[in-house]
């Protein structure tokens, strides 16, 4: 089932926020008909046509108080930073409340969208919803990229408050943490982490379609039998679009979406598709904010 009016929505707080504008270009370069950017700032995206603001202040008034004097920081990332990734649940919620909506497209800020939304959900048909139909046997879509309704916005909320309003719920945590410790200590338990630690308990369940020809892609630098030049997939673009090559068959893959994390998102634009005056405008606006020269307002209250 495709919903026609179903938004891809941005959740970035802090600076960098020229990563947010180009992702908001290119999905509409690839055919959104609606974004919406949560966020604590008014950047860019405001002179967009079509780009939505949304005051991630809202989510106070949707368990992000309660939230926030229950955390721990179950990762070798600063806190503010370990906090906000798991926050950005309560400012999905808030959007669900407000606007109501029935589905949204969650992409993270540095996740580059090549196919229309309409596309991407006759593939990927499930609602993050914990069913136990067929679908559910399949892969699961990591965070970065899934279709989200507000009944499963509102699990993972409450599963949040749950988990770390518990000793028991701590306790796991704290287990998970000492074993990501054993094989990455720079990491630490996410919001990736936490939705897989609910769904290897068997509580929770997401899904998408099976491995192979089109995908999403992981992460860029994650080679899983691509072909790989200098540490990173070798992307190949026809027409606009995105293409991997397998190391053992040589099948084109086309990506629907190339994630570009951590050191990478300096890269995002380069990987956007965006014509030479854009990439010209996006580069002389990161090279101002990143000497403090330019800084976005900030959005203090709920809208």
């Amino acid at each position: 089932m495709t919903h026609t009016d179903t938004p891809v929505v941005f959740v970035h707080t802090g600076q960098s926020q020229v990563i947010v504008t180009a992702c908001v270009v290119q999905a509409r370069g690839a055919g959104c008909k609606r974004i919406i950017v949560i966020s604590d700032r008014i950047g860019p995206w405001r002179l967009i046509p079509g780009v939505e603001h949304f005051s991630v202040f809202n989510a106070e008034d949707y368990g992000l108080r309660e939230f926030r004097s229950l955390f721990v920081n179950y990762s070798s990332y600063p806190d503010d930073y370990a906090r906000v990734i798991m926050e950005r649940y309560f400012a999905l919620r808030a959007l669900f409340a407000k606007r109501s909506l029935k589905r949204i497209l969650h992409l993270d800020s540095d996740l580059l969208l090549f196919a229309p939304v309409q596309e991407l959900e006759a593939l990927y048909d499930c609602d993050f919803s914990g069913s136990d139909s067929a679908a559910d046997n399949h892969e699961s879509v990591s965070p970065h990229f899934m279709f989200l309704t507000p009944q499963a916005c509102e699990r993972v909320c409450m599963d949040l408050l749950a988990t770390y309003g518990s000793a028991e719920g701590r306790e796991r945590l704290a287990r998970l943490w000492e074993h990501k410790k054993a094989t990455n200590p720079e990491w630490g338990v996410s919001d990736m982490d936490f939705i897989a630690f609910l769904r290897d308990s068997g509580d929770f369940k997401y899904a998408r379609v099976n491995q192979g020809n089109p995908r999403v892609d992981i992460s860029i630098q994650s080679a899983e039998g691509f072909i790989t030049e200098k540490g990173l997939k070798r992307i190949a673009f026809e027409n606009g679009k995105p293409y991997g090559v397998l190391e053992a068959t040589h099948e084109r893959v086309f990506f629907h979406a190339l994630h570009l994390q951590g050191y990478l998102k300096h890269l995002i634009i380069h990987y956007a598709q965006l014509n030479r005056l854009y990439k010209k405008l996006f580069y002389v606006l990161w090279a101002l904010e990143g000497r403090g020269w330019l800084k976005w307002p900030l959005a203090m209250f709920p809208n």
